[in-house]
Formats: structure tokens, sequence, C-alpha cells
């Protein structure tokens, strides 16, 4: 897997166009690191790694990294898509920090458009794939006002 300065500026340009998030310079980029499927999956799902199995590429914000699973084959627009997806992550950090990762609506949120993001890569590459169905069948718990407005308006006087 070779991960050159020339796919690294055409993958970052890519997120930059279908995410319509604010430019940044490729030298702020976070390292990469390539790491097992296993490593991947305790890295995304500490308390039940084999739940994230599938997981291919991961920002971490935490510690400002992208981790990716070192079986893909960069020069593949499938496997390469996937760091078109943590990219935009990237640009969500850097326009609106961490707490655009702060609850699960947002975390839904930054993962929908970091889906939009990648699909639109793979289509301009002429794949006929999507990625991020499951998306779709996500669901957040009630927020904790929301759950307190919930029992005033059921309480029985």
């Amino acid at each position: 897997m070779a991960i050159t300065t020339e796919l690294i500026a055409y993958l970052l340009a890519a997120a930059i166009k279908f995410s319509g998030l604010p430019a940044i310079e490729a030298a702020s980029l976070p390292p990469f690191e390539l790491v097992t499927g296993e490593q991947l999956a305790q890295k995304m799902c500490p308390e039940r790694p084999e739940g994230c199995s599938s997981v291919a590429a991961l920002f971490d914000t935490e510690n400002y990294r992208i981790y990716l699973r070192n079986s893909l084959d960069m020069d593949s627009p499938m496997d390469n898509s996937f760091l078109v997806h943590e990219m935009v992550h990237v640009l969500q950090f850097k326009r609106y920090g961490d707490e655009y990762f702060s609850s699960c609506r947002k975390v839904i949120e930054s993962e929908h458009q970091a889906y939009r993001a990648q699909n639109n890569y793979l289509g301009s590459e002429g794949i006929d794939w999507r990625e991020g169905f499951l998306l779709r069948f996500m669901t957040c718990p009630p927020e904790d006002s929301e759950m307190q407005l919930d029992n005033v308006s059921n309480a029985k006087p």
C-alpha cells in the first residue's frame, strides 16, 4: 500500500469538493497509521471489537491520527474512498472542533456528510457502489432533556 503525496493531495481535493467544507493544506492532515483489522476494531469498539470487524479506517480526534487497515489497496478507488471519508471527518474537525463529534446526533450527521462525499467520489471514479447503507437505520437514545420533558408530560397530578 503506497500512500503518496500525490494520492493524498488528490483524495483531499475530492474530500473538499464533495463535502463542501473549507479547504485545508495537506500538511495539516493528521499522520496515517497502518494497522491490522483486529487493531482497528479494538480502537473503534474497545468494549466489543468483534462488532467492528469490518471497519476499514478511523479518524481518531483525541490523538489526531487516521488509522487505516493495512490490507487496503490504495491504488483501488474502492479502498482509497475510505481515506476520502476519514478526510471529511478531519475537515469537519478543523471547521467545527471536537464539539462536532460530542453527541450521537452530531456523529450521525457527520457520518452522513462523510458517506455522501465518499459515495460521490466513488461515482466520480466510475464505481456504482454506495457505502453507509446501514446509517439510515441508526438512531440515538432520547436526550436527557427530552426524557425529562416526557416524564413531565406523562406525570399524573
